[in-house]
């Protein structure tokens, strides 16, 4: 095996001395970034016996350049930290596409996994978050996937005391035409959920906490254990990278496992996101993607994240409708 090291100022750089250095056969081990603008360095690798240098790129080869550059330009956009880049851009150039869209889709779908929630008799799911993230609206879209698809749907919230947070969900609930139920405590979140209609999708809106506030995470967890339910968080786009990634650690540590993405039409860079699903290593399960409760929810997958990525940076300018996206 011939083994080299490579240092450049950018990855698209690194790549192509790679790929004059090696070949186009050549796998790529490892990459290490000193900074956001600090360069890059590449190990490679080449099966076999050693071989000449190349000194001109093939067709094939520089278009997988080109798509090496135009994703590590939508990442600087996204503000995505340093290290998910550089593991990103690793699978971009293990996938060996020469489609931008393609080669990030198999790349998300190398580096994350996906989850949406598919509604129906079960656990309950317990929508769990920080103040103001969008969990009310969020259960009404879910309520009304339910409903479009003939299933039987029931409403809790357990956020009692928030202005307006029992007349929000009773307004959704109305237009939907589903029960809705009110429960302070442990006890009343009981009786509610035991009053679900037989075969029923029952979804809990809790109230928004801090997750950094060990009192505020034990009542909630206390909630969800009560009646074995899945809490799966619901966060907004556009947050910063460190800051959204401590969150989605700290309600990983009460029992989450997935992520709803909310305001993916309001916001453009999404790096906060994917560092929360990275460092928390939660499955993306759905995003919002318009206030409109009949379709502004829609399920998430690599080929759909990908889209997002690239077209909010202004790396791909095809029309949502084309991609599939929302």
């Amino acid at each position: 095996m011939r083994l080299r090291t490579f240092t450049a100022e950018t990855m698209a750089e690194a790549m192509q001395l790679v790929r004059q250095e090696l070949g186009a056969d050549a796998i790529i081990l490892s990459t290490q970034r000193a900074g956001r603008k600090g360069g890059v360095t590449l190990t490679a690798a080449l099966d076999g016996v050693a071989v000449e240098p190349q000194r001109g790129l093939a067709g094939e080869a520089e278009a997988a350049i080109d798509v090496l550059d135009r994703i590590g330009t939508a990442f600087d956009f996204h503000g995505l930290p340093p290290l998910i880049a550089d593991r990103l851009l690793s699978a971009v150039a293990d996938s060996a596409c020469t489609d931008a869209s393609q080669a990030l889709a198999a790349a998300c779908a190398a580096r994350f996994r996906f989850a949406p929630l598919q509604l129906g008799p079960g656990a309950p799911i317990m929508l769990v978050g920080p103040p103001g993230a969008g969990k009310t609206a969020t259960l009404a879209k879910l309520a009304a996937r339910a409903r479009m698809a003939e299933q039987k749907v029931m409403a809790v919230t357990c956020d009692t005391e928030s202005a307006g947070a029992v007349e929000q969900l009773a307004t959704y609930t109305r237009l939907l035409d589903i029960p809705a139920y009110r429960a302070k405590d442990v006890s009343a979140l009981h009786r509610a959920v035991a009053a679900a209609p037989e075969g029923a999708a029952v979804l809990i809106d809790s109230v928004g906490i801090n997750p950094f506030a060990a009192s505020e995470t034990a009542m909630l967890a206390e909630l969800a254990d009560a009646v074995s339910a899945e809490p799966v968080l619901v966060a907004p786009a556009g947050g910063d990278a460190a800051e959204s990634a401590d969150l989605a650690a700290a309600f990983a540590a009460i029992g989450v496992r997935r992520l709803i993405v909310t305001r993916t039409d309001t916001v453009r860079r999404l790096g906060g996101i994917l560092a929360s699903v990275e460092t928390a290593r939660l499955a993306l399960s759905d995003a919002g993607v318009s206030p409109q409760i009949a379709d502004g929810l829609v399920s998430l997958n690599a080929h759909r994240l990908a889209g997002l990525l690239l077209r909010t940076s202004g790396v791909s300018e095809e029309p949502a409708a084309a991609t599939g996206t929302y």
